[in-house]
């Protein structure tokens, strides 16, 4: 394994860790535990275009999707869930992803992920986001960064 360096490999994990956190910190601070979260996933070959997840109390009180998949197939539930998908591929030896958030928000607006084993690759785009407040967001204003 001549060239590989092993601390720099760690160094950009713990500063994706921290921005994953800080974005997660920064949706947590605003206190949205009731709200509608609409976005689409792909899992291989299979699109779901459209899932609607209405959160209640930090919990998922209904969700809908375009095609028939069961709510076991359905990569996100809440805001959390989105971010535990996220930090579930951060030092993973058989992924490579990629992640989006809202400037404003913070919470998670674009996740692809690609796997080196028999996984599927996964995607996850964020449509919009609406609280309890009624205030939406359409994905907003969106940061970049790449592990």
């Amino acid at each position: 394994m001549s060239g590989c360096d092993f601390s720099q490999q760690d160094e950009i994990q713990d500063r994706m860790r921290e921005r994953v956190e800080n974005r997660r910190q920064q949706w947590e601070s605003q206190g949205t535990e009731t709200y509608r979260l609409i976005y689409s996933q792909q899992v291989g070959d299979v699109l779901v275009d459209t899932v609607r997840v209405v959160v209640t109390g930090g919990t998922v009180d209904s969700s809908s999707t375009s095609v028939d998949v069961s709510e076991a197939e359905l990569l996100v539930g809440t805001v959390d869930s989105f971010f535990d998908l996220i930090e579930a591929r951060i030092g993973e030896e058989e992924s490579q992803f990629d992640v989006q958030f809202n400037q404003e928000r913070g919470y998670p607006t674009r996740y692809t992920a690609d796997f080196r084993d028999d996984r599927p690759s996964q995607t996850v785009l964020t449509i919009g986001l609406e609280d309890s407040l009624g205030a939406s967001d359409p994905g907003g204003q969106k940061e970049t960064g790449t592990e």
